[in-house]
């Protein structure tokens, strides 16, 4: 009963997320391209995507494992036990934001690029995020895994491209020309406002305490555990991700902003996607106590809804994909062909997301980040042959056949896993009867 009421409530916070949430977030970019050249749009989107990676690899997977882990606790009202788990890692993550800084001020002090720190270069403005990033990932985590949905994600789905729409707005109504750097300042200033209010949320709900707190034990097994989702989540977002690097150094500048429209527009599969996961994450921490048979139960139930919803939206895409993408402007239809394979990339991707998922979850997330390897290096060479030849659009092709290759070695990962643990059950049950 209890968990039919929190699907429903999930439901309704997974629809605000993917279609409220992908209106604001495709209201910012829209905002966002048309007050920025097509050259300063893309290279907010290469500074955001560097943010993005460096914000997982802070947290080293502490967010990724947090509903594993902080299941019994939560449920136990074991308050100094999560504000250690959450202590534990931000420390990690504010040591590593520090020496990542460090590095962008470094390289652009040593001109190891075609920049310096004096320029106010996108780049190093956004690694002051990158701590901010780490910290509310990590919050919302704790909400997610405490099935309180609504805050876990409507801040960051909502409000945030909210909040940044209206900055911009405001900064292109008082200024005569509005900077990159101002609108990363702004966005930082907002992601400041959202994490305080999170952790306020935690408080008022009694579901941490930050003194005293009870130290986490066993690490280095922690570690083990969240380093291999963390790597797993890194390799997704640098396919994701990847196409922009390559653009920026392979193809026209203005084409890096034509393509971000377009990634921009297919982020609806990807948004849907994690809001999926996001519901039924929390369910399959608390069945996997329980053994894996009750854990792939929680896992159909989700691949189910995952389905539905991966297809209404891949085939509202398609139709309207033309019509998105001009929002932006004439020059962005350009873009049209791209759009279309990274569509279908994004929608063979998303159905087997949550299979990735069990897959880490149940201890097999080597399999998962080897797949990611051997994705992401597919993903390189194709693009390193298409970009020349076809722009964009052979950048889109490249992501597409990439994530079309995750997507059958990951299913076939699974199924080969699955007939492995019911044979080895099979083997003990057959054993335990001849005692």
């Amino acid at each position: 009963m209890q968990q039919d009421k929190y699907l429903k409530q999930g439901a309704l916070t997974l629809c605000a997320s993917v279609i409220i949430g992908f209106l604001a977030d495709y209201a910012f970019n829209l905002s966002l391209s048309r007050t920025l050249s097509a050259h300063e749009y893309g290279d907010y989107k290469v500074a955001y995507a560097y943010a993005t990676i460096c914000g997982v690899l802070a947290l080293l997977g502490g967010d990724r494992v947090a509903p594993k882990f902080l299941a019994k606790p939560l449920a136990n009202k074991a308050t100094s036990e999560v504000g250690g788990f959450v202590i534990f890692f931000c420390k990690i993550a504010a040591g590593i934001s520090f020496v990542l800084f460090s590095l962008a001020y470094l390289s652009g002090y040593l001109h190891l690029g075609s920049w310096s720190p004096d320029e106010h270069h996108a780049l190093l403005w956004i690694s002051a995020a990158i701590p901010l990033i780490a910290v509310g990932a990590m919050l919302s985590r704790v909400l997610q895994s405490a099935k309180l949905l609504i805050y876990a994600n409507l801040p960051w789905r909502i409000v945030l491209p909210v909040g940044k729409t209206l900055a911009i707005l405001l900064l292109a109504s008082s200024l005569d020309q509005v900077h990159l750097w101002q609108v990363i300042i702004a966005g930082i200033a907002i992601l400041a406002i959202i994490t305080t209010s999170q952790l306020f949320i935690l408080y008022r709900k009694n579901l941490l305490t930050l003194s005293p707190v009870i130290p986490v034990r066993n690490q280095s097994q922690l570690l083990a555990t969240s380093i291999p989702m963390m790597l797993a989540m890194l390799v997704t977002i640098a396919i994701s991700q990847l196409d922009l690097y390559m653009l920026e150094l392979l193809a026209l500048e203005h084409e890096v902003g034509h393509y971000a429209g377009a990634v921009t527009t297919s982020h609806m599969i990807p948004v849907a996607q994690v809001s999926v996961i996001a519901l039924f994450v929390p369910l399959l921490g608390q069945a996997l106590e329980r053994g894996e048979e009750y854990a792939e139960r929680v896992l159909w139930q989700g691949q189910r809804v995952m389905l539905v919803i991966i297809l209404i939206l891949t085939v509202g895409l398609l139709i309207s994909g033309a019509h998105l993408l001009q929002l932006f402007g004439k020059d962005f239809f350009s873009a049209h062909d791209a759009l279309k394979y990274l569509i279908l990339g994004s929608c063979f991707w998303a159905v087997t997301a949550f299979v990735s998922t069990w897959l880490q979850y149940t201890g097999r997330g080597k399999y998962v980040v080897i797949i990611g390897l051997l994705t992401l290096v597919t993903d390189a060479v194709l693009n390193w042959l298409l970009i020349p030849i076809h722009g964009i659009t052979g950048a889109a092709i490249a992501t597409c056949i990439a994530l079309c290759v995750a997507s059958l070695l990951t299913w076939s990962t699974f199924i080969i896993c699955r007939k492995r643990s019911y044979s080895s059950a099979t083997i003990q049950s057959t054993q335990s009867g001849h005692r």
